[in-house]
């Protein structure tokens, strides 16, 4: 019987990387949901948590979700990461 593995890169599991070129291009993959960005900062969630990019003119420049995937541009001047995981809904439960 073959054992299941995650796969890297996937929204769908627990693993997730972050590639930053130049400090003017970020790649990351596991992403499950973006939260939310503007030209000073994008903010996301993997299953390990939430990620901050901040930065200037920066701009989402592929997002797979699906896939789990991210691209941003612009130039990066901080990775922030937090313990904060998948945000609850009302009452408690967490969104889908």
């Amino acid at each position: 019987m073959e054992k299941e593995t995650p796969v890297r890169g996937s929204g769908l599991g627990k693993n997730h990387s972050l590639s930053v070129e130049n400090r003017s291009r970020a790649v990351l993959t596991g992403v499950s949901e973006v939260l939310g960005f503007d030209e000073n900062q994008v903010s996301l969630m993997t299953e390990n948590g939430e990620i901050a990019l901040t930065g200037e003119g920066l701009h989402v420049t592929r997002l797979m979700l699906e896939e789990g995937q991210l691209a941003v541009e612009g130039k990066i001047d901080g990775v922030f990461y937090t313990q904060r995981t998948r945000r609850r809904g009302l009452f408690g439960r967490k969104d889908p």
